[in-house]
């Protein structure tokens, strides 16, 4: 009986990805860009910075108001018919005249702010969740490797077991154990596979893929175990809680100017006709006037109070979202850098041990074909040597999610970029 060892070893770097495959993994960076590519959340996201731009451009308009134009003709002929007419034609436009389009400026530019911002957490939260998922697949396949190769190994000793049985070297209850641990072998490679397919579906659901397309990932050569030289950066959401603060001040500032008022002034022209008498004879006459008229309201009543008081409460509300929003950044990046760390150090640690536990499967097999130990001895060896590939694993993907963790709390992508 030749029993391979290797084939219990996880691949070294651990790249969690069945080598056999004939599909193309696909690497971090693609999976990255293809989850923010089709993302419904980063598209809603785009969509409300695009409005959020042309709020801006509309708001930096100099004249807010629209001019209005105003005709009137006034005749007699319903009365008196002396030909007597008056012809008015008035344009009017109201002017803000206290700095109300630059704090409006200020507003929208803030909220253009927020917006972009806004965007860039959806791209972090988006390409984030896509790498955690593929890393959740590796780690399922890998695990599902690993059970088809327990299996393997069982049904050798299974082979090997009736085989003594046969040569009476063994009992009838070690064979029906060893028949047992096969069935339990094969339950396990379904259940794995099933996973692993769950997690695929979960996969490409985030890529905006069919559920059932065929797809395989390879993210760990991208040194999961790493992080960017500088490891700066701010997140998102925190930069677009500052920008609302800014615009929900900007806001307040806008309605107390407009308690000020907007003057509208009156540009026109009028033409009026009337008969006038000379003597015996009478004739019409013509005048042509200009018509200046300045109008200012007088704000005795309405002076946005109500208004005023609503914008002053939502940037309370504004500030109290910000503070809270930072503490809680500062805690995200405080626990991202512990719990990365700490799977760094868990993952070097069980990758140190892996050797030595190979090692002691072998001889407890060697040990087993000689006749010197039990098959319990060799189901305990087997099972600590799978047990431990599959911490590996584990590892390996807990390190992988611990980098994209720390990376997002500085507002980085899983690839180490800020995202524009």
């Amino acid at each position: 009986m030749r029993w391979d060892v290797d084939m219990l070893l996880v691949p070294a770097a651990l790249s969690l990805v069945l080598a056999a495959s004939p599909l193309e993994a696909w690497p971090l960076a693609r999976v990255a860009s293809e989850a923010v590519a089709r993302s419904p959340e980063v598209a809603a996201a785009r969509a409300e910075e695009e409005g959020a731009e042309g709020t801006r451009a509309a708001d930096g308009r100099w004249l807010r108001n629209n001019p209005s134009l105003e005709v009137a003709v006034v005749s007699d002929a319903l009365t008196g018919a002396q030909g007597e007419q008056r012809t008015e034609v008035v344009l009017s436009q109201m002017l803000e005249v206290a700095g109300q389009r630059g704090l409006r400026l200020d507003r929208a530019k803030s909220a253009q702010e927020a917006a972009r911002a806004r965007r860039q957490a959806a791209m972090l939260s988006a390409s984030s969740g896509a790498v955690d998922a593929a890393v959740e697949l590796e780690r399922r396949e890998a695990r599902s490797s690993l059970a088809r190769e327990a299996l393997e190994l069982t049904r050798e000793m299974e082979t090997a077991t009736v085989r003594r049985f046969a040569a009476g070297d063994v009992s009838e209850l070690e064979r029906n154990a060893a028949t047992l641990e096969r069935a339990r072998a094969e339950a396990r490679v379904a259940q794995a596979h099933a996973e692993a397919q769950a997690a695929r579906v979960e996969l490409n659901r985030r890529l905006g893929r069919p559920a059932d397309a065929p797809l395989t990932v390879s993210l760990l050569d991208s040194a999961t175990d790493t992080l960017p030289s500088e490891l700066t950066g701010e997140q998102p959401t925190l930069v677009a809680a500052r920008a609302e603060v800014a615009a929900a001040g900007s806001e307040v500032d806008l309605l107390r100017r407009e308690r000020i008022p907007n003057p509208t002034l009156s540009l026109g022209y009028e033409r009026e006709r009337r008969p006038e008498a000379h003597g015996a004879f009478t004739d019409l006459h013509t005048e042509h006037l200009l018509i200046a008229r300045l109008s200012v309201p007088l704000p005795l009543w309405d002076r946005n109070q109500g208004e005023l008081a609503q914008a002053r409460a939502r940037h309370k509300v504004r500030e109290s979202e910000r503070i809270a929003r930072t503490r809680e950044v500062e805690s995200e990046q405080a626990v991202a850098r512990t719990t990365f760390e700490a799977a760094r150090a868990a993952h070097t640690a069980l990758m140190s041990v892996r050797p030595s536990v190979d090692r002691n499967l072998e001889l407890v097999r060697r040990a087993y074909e000689a006749g010197q130990l039990g098959l319990d001895s060799l189901l305990l060896a087997r099972d600590r040597s799978f047990a431990a590939s599959a911490d590996a694993v584990d590892a390996a993907a807990a390190l992988a999610r611990a980098r994209t963790a720390l990376l997002r709390s500085v507002g980085r992508m899983p690839t180490g970029e800020v995202p524009e």
